[in-house]
């Protein structure tokens, strides 16, 4: 009888090891991620994919599949024009959000979900500087081919909705490196 009760005392532990394995598989392979992007935008007004900028992630696992992940970036907007009623005008922006991402057979495919604070800067036709910000809702999503375990390239594209006088809607595509630890 004694020896009964110590075989169901241990069966737990037995159990949790044949199970450790499958668990552990499951957990990323990684904590943290940087990201660092090149892209073109574009704008509601604007003509065309031609504005240039930059972006930077960085990224924490939360659980398995999902990352928190703050982004910031700049981008400048129709340099050779008017962006609405602004000449040199640019874009800062910081957005901070849930990504969920999905493994596939060769590459890892994500959505995220952000709120962001906006900065629009410009010069007026009165050659008076403008400053406009504002928050807003960032969508997006993203495509990841690894090329080591700790290094791959990401393609992202993105929505953005901010309550500009100039826009309000923003698409953003941005492609670069990532790096894993």
């Amino acid at each position: 009888m004694i020896r009964n009760h110590r075989l169901f005392a241990r069966l737990p532990l037995i159990l949790g090891l044949f199970l450790l394995p499958g668990a552990a598989g499951a957990q990323e392979l990684y904590t943290y991620t940087i990201g660092v992007f090149g892209g073109s935008f574009d704008a509601d007004p604007g003509d065309s994919l031609t504005n240039t900028g930059w972006q930077v992630d960085l990224g924490v696992v939360t659980q398995s599949r999902t990352h928190l992940v703050l982004r910031t970036g700049r981008l400048a907007l129709d340099q050779d024009e008017r962006f609405g009623s602004l000449s040199n005008a640019e874009l800062k922006y910081v957005t901070l959000g849930g990504q969920y991402s999905s493994r596939q057979d060769f590459y890892e495919s994500g959505i995220y979900v952000a709120l962001g604070g906006y900065r629009l800067e410009g010069i007026r036709p009165s050659g008076r500087d403008s400053r406009d910000t504002s928050l807003g809702l960032a969508v997006g999503v993203t495509g990841e081919l690894p090329i080591k375990r700790w290094l791959g390239v990401q393609a992202e594209i993105s929505g953005h909705y901010i309550d500009f006088d100039e826009a309000n809607i923003f698409a953003m595509a941005h492609g670069g490196l990532v790096f894993h630890f």
